[in-house]
């Protein structure tokens, strides 16, 4: 998810055209439960070889101003992102249909936008001026102008994937879904090069990606299911031009079984690189010519600790990969506590979070995202070891993880008081 994924702050010694900024030296992790409507903010504190986390707010989604629960009082905050510079948070919320939007130096919210039922992902576009939002629930891509100056947000435009001309093109290729939808599209992430890439779903059943020039807000061109059958995370290459996707299933999956699988993409060509060979593919491909094996089900989140390195988890066999993005090789195997989801990094590369689903999970398939320790896991990069489990609320049965993030600030003192 988006990622995630999630959209990415990378660190960077120089901001470069994505709108990142230079190495932090003190940080915040917000990780969101989207069972109980809560956010948690956590700073590091020093405390021995390694820091503890030290929990510094808590958010109540269900009491803010602004924001609208369902007819159940559910909110469901699922998955968040910042702007380039960490000064704003945008949160999407699947049960409220809302986008909303927090300055972080107070934790304030100050915009909230109908975006739509199942809004899954809110990104910023690299310049900061607008605010993507993918939404399940009505198969579009919405559109938020972020007046960040002014603090104003809203909606001004809307992809509906379906009924989009390119899309229309490739729709005898793309299957539509019990309600007759073709294209639910789930997380983004972008290009150094001018373009979004959406994967969609949110079963395998019914994945693609749907590639958008961001800048003019249209469908650049469609991979359809049977050529890339992502429908999970969106990671852009910090520098390179190559881009990443995860495609995931559990194994009680009718009929594919369990999947687990991840792509690399060159975003000159918005073509698949080969995993054999390491060159564009040319002509017709399958997903079966261009998929890369996660080694385990349900390949979900992933996170660039540098250039150097690509972290990937599998959420049904809490497992991952490291990954040497230079070749595109598995270079190490490692463990995880169960069910990890989405993934965020220290500024400085040390410290790995990932969050970790709960024993009622929101979303996904229970096969595959029931956890038994809701909260975030914290590893060691250098080590692999897994140093910490955060667990804010781990009585409550009704907790359960998914977005997480991490805000960098230029000094211990430049958080809020």
């Amino acid at each position: 998810m988006s990622s995630t994924a999630s959209a990415t702050e990378h660190d960077e010694t120089d901001e470069d055209e994505r709108g990142h900024d230079e190495i932090a030296t003190h940080y915040e992790v917000w990780a969101l439960d989207q069972g109980t409507d809560t956010g948690y903010i956590y700073e590091p504190v020093e405390d021995g070889d390694h820091p503890s986390f030290e929990l510094v707010e808590e958010i109540d989604f269900r009491t803010l101003e602004g924001v609208t629960p369902n007819e159940k009082g559910a909110v469901t905050p699922h998955m968040i992102a910042f702007s380039s510079d960490h000064a704003y948070a945008a949160v999407a919320c699947t049960a409220a249909g809302q986008t909303l939007v927090f300055r972080t130096d107070d934790r304030e919210l100050v915009g909230s936008c109908p975006t739509g039922p199942g809004s899954h992902f809110a990104g910023f576009t690299p310049a900061d001026e607008h605010i993507q939002v993918d939404v399940i629930g009505t198969g579009t891509i919405a559109r938020i102008d972020a007046n960040l100056e002014d603090e104003e947000f809203s909606i001004v435009d809307e992809i509906v994937i379906d009924a989009d001309p390119v899309f229309i093109e490739h729709e005898e290729d793309v299957p539509a879904d019990d309600d007759d939808v073709r294209g639910r599209p789930i997380c983004h992430d972008y290009t150094g090069t001018g373009f979004s890439y959406h994967t969609l779903g949110p079963s395998i059943d019914h994945a693609g990606v749907v590639i958008v020039d961001w800048e003019a807000f249209e469908i650049e061109t469609v991979v359809s299911q049977n050529q890339v059958r992502a429908n999970c995370g969106t990671l852009g290459h910090p520098t390179e031009n190559t881009f990443y996707l995860t495609a995931g299933a559990p194994s009680n999956h009718e009929p594919t079984g369990g999947v687990g699988e991840w792509y690399v993409f060159d975003v000159e060509k918005h073509r698949p690189i080969d995993p054999a060979t390491g060159e564009i593919v040319e002509g017709e491909f399958t997903y079966e010519d261009v998929s890369r094996d996660s080694e385990g089900f349900d390949a979900h989140g992933f996170w660039f600790i540098s250039e150097d390195e690509l972290w990937l988890v599998n959420r049904e066999t809490d497992d991952g990969l490291i990954i040497d993005p230079a070749t595109d090789e598995v270079v190490e195997e490692f463990e995880t506590p169960q069910a990890p989801d989405i993934m965020g990094g220290s500024p400085d590369g040390e410290y790995l979070f990932t969050s970790l689903r709960g024993s009622e999970p929101v979303s996904g398939d229970p096969h595959a995202a029931t956890g038994e320790t809701p909260g975030f896991s914290v590893h060691h990069v250098e080590s692999r070891d897994l140093v910490e489990i955060v667990q804010p609320d781990e009585e409550n049965p009704e907790s359960d993880f998914h977005g997480i993030g991490v805000i960098a600030h230029d000094s211990e003192d430049a958080g809020p008081e």
